[in-house]
């Protein structure tokens, strides 16, 4: 006869796509007419905006826009100037199976963004952009193997135990926030913003029913000129933020957060106090995968002390994901300049080239250093510097990547440059397993039990009680009640009694 067993399902959302793409794009602007003609490129920062994230009949199509803020030292090597380029760009992921119920989720960054010097009115800015996809389906995993069916005679069944992180839940929220932030005394006063770059820095949450509270800061550089000095000043702010997402389940282990914006608006307002301000508005979108641990059991093998059995054996695949992990990289270097360094005047930095390799991470910190020569005039110099750190095993993805720590000291024709970068990271595990679906009782050939001895004395070597069990028609619950087994089992002489 055959016996089949039945399989409680957990829901899930099952991880069924992941890529990283690249696109480059390259765009041309001309300096103003009101602005001096381009000496030599100081400083390139950029960003980028998720514009749509639209389901394909064969994918997911991302939109977006880079922008570009291109600093330059002027011919006369007195002053900076600066010039703004964008482009728009789209990313095509192709998804075998696509279906409507899909749901994605995009990391948006530019790796890296080089500016060329096409004629003293003229520039060319090409972007390096990287999109990583991550899709999910509604899914089930197994997570207890039942028996449901009764049998003329006992079976015995091995349960297996695993503990397995998987997502319980995905989900995005679209919000605006609305910041005026005050211009920090003793620093020259804005006429122009040069360049601003916004990230969003998460540091905590807390879970309320099926409500997830993310919290932490939301970033500004920002890069500016001033009637009062002739060199880009730079200037920081930090607000806090926090945002209510309901993830329409009510437990939670851990969650990755990403943050797109989809566009910035800002500008320098003068406050009633008469202090400068810089008013600003971002638009984002939060995206949430949440997990949760739990522990399946599931029936590995069966048999009979009274008939030969056939096990029908099915797998299933599951990933196990970690909660968020983390690691600092460090780096000491000594740049070289052209032209001796006197004072550093400003740095722009961003962090860039982040790479799994194995058990390793890898970054790159470029910097813009603009500084004031020997001489009194103004230069600059774009340097890069590399990391690289060890990371816990099987590392899937990079969830964040943060510049902790920026110290310039000149030297004359070097600068040493000491950087910290935090990365976030989570790691995966995946696990193939084997579960008796059903058993094959073979009644017609009975074993005769009667001719099979009452007690065996066997000396244990690699087996496992489970194992010397079924081999010796008996049990596990009476080989244990029958020795001592409190130091293991190998080595030792056991008595096995015969049990149906």
């Amino acid at each position: 006869m055959k016996i089949s067993f039945e399989n409680k399902m957990l829901n899930c959302y099952k991880d069924i796509y992941h890529q990283i793409k690249y696109v480059q794009e390259t765009c041309e602007n001309v300096v103003p007419d009101v602005n001096d003609d381009i000496g030599k490129i100081a400083s390139v920062q950029s960003t980028v905006h998720l514009k749509s994230k639209d389901l394909t009949g064969r994918g997911v199509l991302i939109s977006g826009e880079a922008i570009a803020s291109v600093i330059y030292v002027t011919e006369s090597e007195k002053n900076v100037s600066f010039v703004r380029l964008s482009k728009q760009f789209s990313l095509e992921y192709e998804i075998p199976g696509m279906s409507s119920d899909v749901l994605a989720q995009i990391r948006l960054d530019i790796q890296n963004t080089e500016a060329r010097i096409i004629n003293p009115r003229k520039l060319s800015v090409t972007f390096e952009i990287c999109g990583e996809l991550n899709c999910f389906r509604e899914g089930h995993i197994p997570i207890k193997t039942v028996q449901t069916e009764k049998v003329p005679c006992k079976i015995h069944t091995r349960l297996n135990k695993t503990k397995v992180m998987y997502t319980n839940a995905v989900c995005e929220k679209t919000f605006t926030l609305s910041e005026q932030l005050i211009f920090p005394s003793g620093k020259p006063s804005p006429s122009q913003i040069a360049m601003l770059k916004t990230s969003f820095e998460l540091n905590d949450s807390q879970n309320v029913g099926s409500k997830l509270i993310v919290k932490g800061n939301l970033n500004f550089c920002l890069c500016y000129l001033s009637e009062e000095v002739n060199y880009p000043v730079k200037a920081e702010f930090s607000t806090p933020f926090s945002q209510i997402i309901d993830l329409a389940v009510d437990k939670l282990d851990s969650y990755n957060a990403l943050v797109e914006i989809s566009s910035v608006y800002y500008d320098v307002i003068n406050t009633i106090s008469g202090e400068k301000a810089l008013d600003t508005e971002v638009h984002a979108v939060l995206q949430i995968s949440a997990r949760q641990s739990k522990e399946i059991e599931y029936i590995s093998d069966v048999y009979s002390n009274i008939m030969p059995s056939h096990c029908g054996l099915s797998s299933q695949s599951l990933t196990s994901y970690s909660a968020l992990q983390q690691t600092k990289l460090i780096a000491d270097e000594r740049l070289s300049v052209v032209d001796d360094c006197n004072d550093v005047l400003s740095v722009f930095t961003n962090v860039s080239l982040l790479k799994l390799q194995g058990e390793k991470i890898n970054a790159t910190v470029n910097l813009d250093i603009i500084y004031r020569t020997k001489n009194g005039t103004l230069s600059a110099a774009r340097r890069s510097i590399n990391l690289s750190g060890d990371c816990q095993s099987n590392p899937e993805r990079l969830v964040s990547a943060l510049l902790t720590d920026i110290y310039l000291r000149p030297d004359g024709a070097s600068i040493d440059v000491h950087a910290a970068v935090d990365i976030k990271y989570i790691c995966s595990k995946k696990a193939e397993i084997m579960f008796v679906a059903d058993v094959e009782l073979d009644e017609e050939n009975a074993y005769d039990f009667s001719s099979f001895p009452a007690i065996y004395l066997v000396k244990a070597e690699t087996e496992d009680l489970w194992t010397l069990a079924k081999n010796y028609h008996s049990s596990i619950e009476k080989i244990s009640a029958s020795n001592v087994l409190e130091d293991g089992i190998c080595g030792k002489l056991l008595l096995i009694p015969k049990s149906v």
